[in-house]
């Protein structure tokens, strides 16, 4: 049987390269055979794991990746199942359980960085702290690890020991991210004059200390990042990004943020963009969105539609998945965001642009959505009114923003985005003749752990 069953199944040296091919169903099919014949056979099962995992069954990943961890191989071979099993569930956004995975795979295998690391940032993402710190203390083996001596430094941090946070950063090469987290513990510490001081000394393009103040603001301490955006106003006081971000931080509301800030803003943290969205910040706003539009619009139906502020695609996704579109044109201000979103294959085409300047370019289309960009334009105005002539009669506007719970219509969030009322939507939608058929309040993301209230709204044009 065993020589029968050689000479007629494929390899699995074969279906891994199908795998690293793309190549799915072929690969898979090859495991199952084997595993017909040979249900323990680890091998088999770990690699049909791993083809799931790549081929996007996270469900069937599970199980198969689970499986193959409660076989016997040798040691090392299953705390390698365990780890891959980690990922599995972090990408479901299990985390508990994947830490779970990561600690088992670490008891096997005690001297594997990468299965320290991957458990290290599941530990961040949990904001588990002192585990981080524990962690570190009593794994010498990661001693000369930098990224997990910058996650070390990060958890001393949040727990407000900035001079041991300091010390660790200290060890470490220069990077962008150390660097950033040292400016950040000496701002929290009142020395931002040492920041500013070091940042003449060496003769640094004024460009590097906004950088640097836009990390401080963006882990939630603009007062602190304050002293650093004044003195690169003074440097560059015809720089209109620092000036929206004073203006943020003193909160003077403004029209809308200037198109460079947003640019800069997004070609900066694209590359990690959905990771840090979707799994760090719990964000979900176009699967909800599209799920309620599509509870409006004949999903059968075609439909010709506009993406504003695309980026990476998350939403064209939706629409596609939702709704029949028979053709998706996006735009965002973000040059690296929309070579992500061209790579998702689902916009017919992205242009470059503002969306004020993109609206007119459109013949009269069934949708307009506009997920988490008009968080970047204060009075909604211009908006709703260029996107009624772009829109048929009976076509819709939906939109995520920011809830503005304060008395006025409009406010500019220390955090450099602007948040809008219930009652400004209403006012403009009655203006230009829409029907509010969604204004409702939702959870839009986290920041700094805390919960920011958003807006889903779905308008109609008459």
């Amino acid at each position: 049987m065993s020589d029968e069953f050689n000479m007629s199944v494929p390899s699995l040296n074969e279906a891994l390269s199908l795998m690293s091919q793309g190549a799915y169903p072929a690969a898979r099919a090859i495991c199952q055979q084997h595993l017909a014949h040979r249900p323990d056979d680890f091998n088999a099962r770990h690699l049909l794991g791993l083809i799931h995992f790549k081929g996007g069954n996270l469900i069937a990943a599970t199980r198969e990746l689970g499986r193959a961890s409660q076989l016997d191989p040798a040691p090392r071979f299953k705390a390698q199942a365990l780890n891959n099993l980690a990922l599995v569930l972090q990408a479901r956004d299990k985390r508990e359980d994947a830490v779970t995975a990561c600690r088992n795979a670490l008891q096997l295998q005690p001297q594997e960085i990468a299965f320290h690391l991957n458990l290290l940032g599941l530990l961040e993402q949990l904001k588990r702290w002192p585990e981080i710190v524990e962690h570190m203390q009593s794994n010498p083996v990661l001693a000369d690890q930098e990224d997990a001596r910058l996650c070390h430094a990060v958890a001393a941090r949040q727990l407000g020991q900035y001079q041991t946070a300091l010390d660790i950063l200290a060890s470490l090469d220069s990077s962008i991210d150390a660097e950033s987290e040292r400016v950040l513990n000496l701002c929290l510490q009142n020395n931002s004059q040492v920041v500013i001081a070091d940042w003449q000394a060496t003769g640094a393009p004024v460009a590097n200390l906004i950088r640097l103040a836009d990390y401080v603001a963006e882990e939630g301490f603009a007062a602190a990042a304050t002293p650093l955006y004044q003195a690169a106003a003074k440097a560059a006081p015809d720089n209109l990004s620092v000036r929206h971000m004073l203006d943020a931080a003193q909160r003077h509301c403004t029209a809308e943020a200037p198109s460079d800030y947003v640019r800069n803003l997004y070609d900066t943290h694209a590359e990690q963009f959905e990771s840090r969205l979707q799994g760090r910040l719990n964000y979900n706003a176009p699967q909800r969105l599209i799920t309620r539009l599509a509870a409006i619009l004949d999903p059968e139906a075609p439909i010709q539609a506009a993406d504003l502020g695309c980026g990476t695609g998350l939403c064209g996704i939706e629409l596609h998945r939702q709704l029949t579109l028979t053709r998706l044109d996006g735009c965002d201000l973000s040059m690296q965001m929309l070579q992500r979103a061209a790579d998702k294959e689902v916009y017919t085409s992205l242009s470059c642009t503002a969306l004020l300047d993109f609206i007119p370019t459109l013949q009269p289309l069934e949708l307009i959505t506009a997920t988490d960009v008009l968080i970047y334009t204060g009075n909604l105005q211009p908006v709703i009114q260029a996107v009624h002539g772009a829109l048929k009669p009976g076509g819709c506007f939906a939109f995520t923003v920011e809830h503005n719970e304060e008395d006025e219509p409009v406010s500019l969030h220390a955090s450099g985005r602007y948040r809008h009322s219930k009652g400004h939507i209403e006012t403009l939608a009655e203006r230009y003749g829409f029907r509010v058929q969604l204004l409702e309040c939702f959870p839009l993301r986290l920041e700094n752990e805390v919960s920011i209230e958003g807006l889903m709204v779905i308008l109609q044009r008459d």
